[in-house]
């Protein structure tokens, strides 16, 4: 295991400027926490010179912190602390995203439908106890202080509030990064009460799922129906019909919507993300878009698209896995994915997109791999994310023009998706930013190259492992030979069998204190599979 180390005396340890991020996000750019309208919704920036707060494509910013929320939850749960307080909000963040699927016809003068056809936000003056809002939002910080607030919802084009495929990309991204590191068992409850979601789901990482499919189904087809909310049905997964359309449409103006309309360039990665994060497949009787789509999205291996806009290929990729033939079910090509992912990712920055590939499908991380070997951190992504997060800001990120920022690499709106907006002399939004790519950016890092070992959420029925919890044994039984390890939450072997026949074995947990540990077995024909034990 690498530890995070700094070199500037004072500084605090990257856990500790975790949590000042995070405090900072609740606080300070969030109007509440809970179901309420406008609630659950992070800010992108606050604005301490004008006094103004402000949500901007506002879905791409509840993708990045729902995906915060999701690894969040895997590192407390490996390290057995309380996740009660994550729970809680990412709860709330699935609940606010069905909120705005749910009310987004209504502000163009239709229905409500739950049909995976969303609006950016719901924070409106209007709708929002204001004396409360500005009250949390300038709890305890000198002045100037916030008195405005400013969202897509409030604009006076009517169509600022659409959505967009961008913001389809990040909402799947934080979606599936909850897919991966939620356990389906992980409810909210309040006392003592499970909450449900608004299609009856109670499942944290099963609504994630839902709301997947929601999302890229309305892509596909979301013109060919008109849904309307059907309180008795317990699926809601959106329209379930068989054409192939990705042109993302309004349903109540049958128009397309004003930015990111054309989806159809990158059908076959939303396709293929859903089909990975989901289980899910995208039927169609129209094969001969599908077919282009796939050739569209191949050809797109080879060509970068310019103008900073090449993350939305890139970022579908990582959890597609599509290239070079076309989508993979059994992932053979994955380490191909990352040789290529990891030099693009780095010529253009977003560094992040080779740890979400990882957290996907597993394998190496390549960002590094290919500059000259005398370069600084060749062949080391490791200590390159080690040195990005020393850089952050230990009082959070901020640039109010004239290169009025604490640091260059943390000085963008968002690192991991405006890596390009960094030492801005003349930005479009200037202020103190909500931290989320900063927050990313750890979370991953420690699963990947802190824990060693990720537990896979779905185990197969013939590997059985019993009792769990347990005490002074337990009893692991698998249809083949293999090799058992044990491990702590940090990936260090305490334990290891040679099981040389198929059947039941048991294993001695009487030398080892109570706490959370890791199962491995690899079987001779299959790859491992890790299992989370809990020792009494």
């Amino acid at each position: 295991m690498t530890c995070i180390t700094f070199s500037l005396q004072g500084q605090p340890s990257p856990e500790e400027k975790y949590q000042v991020y995070r405090d900072r996000l609740r606080m300070e750019f969030m109007a509440g926490i809970g179901p309420e309208t406008g609630f659950s919704l992070p800010a992108l920036a606050r604005d301490t010179v004008t006094g103004t707060i402000l949500w901007s494509d506002c879905t791409i910013d509840l993708g990045q912190y729902i995906g915060v929320l999701g690894t969040e939850y895997h590192i407390l749960s490996q390290e057995g602390k309380e996740t009660g307080q994550t729970v809680k909000e990412l709860y709330y963040a699935l609940y606010a995203l069905n909120r705005l699927d749910i009310s987004a016809e209504i502000y163009f003068g239709g229905e409500p439908s739950l049909n995976g056809f969303f609006i950016r936000d719901d924070v409106s003056t209007d709708s929002l106890n204001m004396d409360s809002v500005l009250s949390r939002l300038n709890q305890g910080l000198p002045v100037p202080l916030i008195d405005s607030l400013r969202s897509d919802l409030m604009s006076s084009n009517t169509r600022d509030k659409e959505e967009s495929l961008d913001q389809a990309i990040l909402l799947i991204t934080g979606l599936g990064l909850v897919r991966k590191c939620v356990p389906e068992d992980v409810v909210y409850s309040e006392n003592n009460t499970i909450l449900p979601f608004q299609d009856f789901e109670t499942s944290l990482s099963k609504e994630a799922s839902n709301q997947i499919a929601r999302i890229v189904n309305y892509m596909k087809e979301g013109d060919s129906v008109i849904v309307r909310r059907d309180t008795t049905d317990p699926n809601l997964y959106g329209i379930m019909g068989e054409n192939w359309d990705f042109i993302i449409k309004n349903p109540v103006t049958y128009e397309n919507v004003m930015r990111g309309e054309n989806a159809f360039l990158l059908s076959a990665g939303f396709a293929g993300a859903k089909y990975h994060l989901t289980g899910q497949d995208s039927p169609t009787t129209d094969t001969i878009r599908e077919t282009t789509a796939n050739e569209i999205f191949q050809y797109l291996e080879n060509y970068m698209i310019p103008n900073q806009e090449d993350f939305k290929v890139i970022n579908l990729d990582a959890m597609s896995n599509i290239w070079p033939e076309g989508l993979q079910a059994d992932t053979t090509f994955t380490d191909y994915n990352a040789r290529v992912l990891g030099p693009r990712s780095r010529q253009q920055d977003y560094g992040w997109i080779p740890m979400l590939h990882q957290m996907v499908f597993g394998g190496k991380n390549y960002l590094m791999s290919y500059l000259p070997p005398d370069t600084i951190f060749y062949n080391d992504p490791e200590a390159y994310y080690e040195y990005l997060l020393e850089l952050a800001p230990s009082e959070g990120p901020y640039n109010y023009n004239d290169s009025i920022y604490p640091n260059f690499e943390w000085s963008s709106t968002s690192r991991t998706i405006h890596p390009e907006r960094r030492g801005e002399t003349g930005t479009a939004f200037p202020g103190n930013y909500n931290g989320l790519d900063y927050m990313l950016y750890y979370n991953l890092y420690r699963i990947l190259f802190e824990y060693p070992v990720i537990i896979e959420e779905i185990t197969p029925e013939d590997f059985l492992v019993f009792p769990n919890p347990a005490k002074d044994y337990i009893m692991v039984s698998y249809p083949q030979p293999f090799r058992l390890k044990l491990t702590d939450t940090y990936g260090r072997l305490l334990q290891e069998k040679q099981c040389s026949h198929a059947g039941v074995y048991k294993m001695s947990l009487n030398s080892f204190s109570s706490g959370t540990y890791i199962l491995i077995i690899f079987p001779e024909k299959e790859k491992p599979i890790a299992k989370k034990i809990i020792i009494l």
